[in-house]
């Protein structure tokens, strides 16, 4: 009887935990995204409102990202890709299933500024949200920076893509982004080429021929270390995103170190990473209920105070700390100078990527 008893007993507990297991799975939202682009409290307040568990999973780089969107059938509900050229190209290949915005009712938060300028660019709102942005410019080690210049040297992308001028810093440490994206365009500019950027062989071979005369001067191309060697003295100027800028300063302040941020007149550089539904999302219903959370305007001020980076919810932005939304050059108010890039529309503009690719990894190397 006490045998009968206990393997009733065990099958009450195994039958408990099969059904607690469908009923988890069933409430879970599969997320992959960038390191630290979405607090983790944010995720226990979905999980304590909502009741689905939120599973994130991080990448280095959104070719990481997009070798599992494309190869296989990832797994993942939601997905933060960089827009240019990463999720305009996939957005153009079927890999995200349309937003149904009957089930987005914060939808309407994102209308401003930035959402103008991702349409304009040919960003398609009908499969992805424009949810994060910030921009690319130059951090720097100002006590170093004056002394090097004497205080004589306003910073701009002719203090780094100087030869003359960038050799001086060399010595002290220069890190440039991994990404072309994040330093063609503004080099198209330093060298006052004329006509659309990168959508040229010329301007890519002109880069390729510039980039010769400054690489020996280039310590590393590195996004994801630039605030530790910013920190650390490892180097002493960057061309990086203005989030990762913002905590640069804020840790160097503890240690008396003087980290400063600046978006070149003319050259700023605007970056949107989207929000997206993957086609074959298992859990799509949980997913518009994720990324309708994320458009609320608490949520985003809360995400933008914690990271630094900046939430496309304009009426968030009141909410945000005064540390950010107080220095323009962190929080610009005017986002219509920006550069933005624009997706390859033919089969002509998707060579010159390649071909920017293939010319980045080049130079990143020193092939000659």
């Amino acid at each position: 009887m006490k045998c009968g008893m206990t393997i009733m007993l065990g099958f009450l507990i195994l039958s408990m935990f099969v059904l607690s297991l469908k009923k988890y799975a069933g409430e879970t939202v599969n997320v992959y995204g960038w390191y630290g682009i979405i607090p983790s409290e944010i995720f226990a307040d979905f999980e304590k409102e909502t009741g689905i568990k939120v599973i994130y999973d991080v990448y280095d780089n959104n070719d990481m990202l997009e070798a599992k969107l494309l190869a296989t059938n990832s797994g993942y509900d939601v997905v933060v890709p960089s827009f240019i050229p990463y999720a305009a190209r996939q957005c153009a290949m079927g890999t995200y299933s349309k937003l149904n915005r009957d089930d987005i009712s914060n939808w309407k938060n994102i209308e401003g500024d930035v959402t103008e300028h991702f349409r304009k660019a040919g960003g398609n709102t009908d499969y992805l949200v424009p949810l994060f942005w910030g921009t690319v410019g130059i951090a720097y080690d100002a006590g170093v920076v004056s002394r090097v210049f004497q205080n004589k040297e306003k910073i701009s992308y002719d203090t780094i893509l100087n030869p003359d001028k960038l050799c001086r810093l060399a010595k002290f440490g220069v890190s440039f982004p991994e990404e072309y994206i994040d330093i063609f365009p503004q080099t198209h500019v330093y060298l006052k080429l004329a006509g659309d950027r990168m959508k040229s062989p010329d301007d890519i071979r002109a880069y390729g021929e510039h980039f010769k005369k400054i690489r020996k001067y280039i310590k590393k191309f590195s996004s994801s270390t630039m605030i530790n060697d910013l920190i650390c003295g490892e180097v002493v100027a960057a061309i990086g995103s203005s989030d990762n800028s913002w905590r640069a300063k804020n840790a160097a302040r503890k240690i008396g170190r003087d980290v400063r941020y600046v978006i070149p007149e003319g050259v700023g550089v605007l970056w949107i990473d989207c929000v997206g539904i993957p086609a074959k999302a298992p859990h799509k219903k949980n997913a518009h209920k994720f990324v309708n959370y994320l458009l609320r305007r608490d949520v985003a001020a809360k995400i933008t105070n914690r990271s630094g980076i900046l939430t496309n919810i304009p009426s968030a932005r009141g909410f945000f700390d005064q540390d950010i939304v107080g220095d323009d050059q962190i929080c610009p108010s005017d986002v219509s100078k920006l550069i933005i890039g624009s997706p390859s529309r033919s089969a002509e503009e998707l060579q010159f990527e390649k071909m920017a690719t293939r010319a980045w990894s080049q130079i990143r190397m020193g092939v000659q």
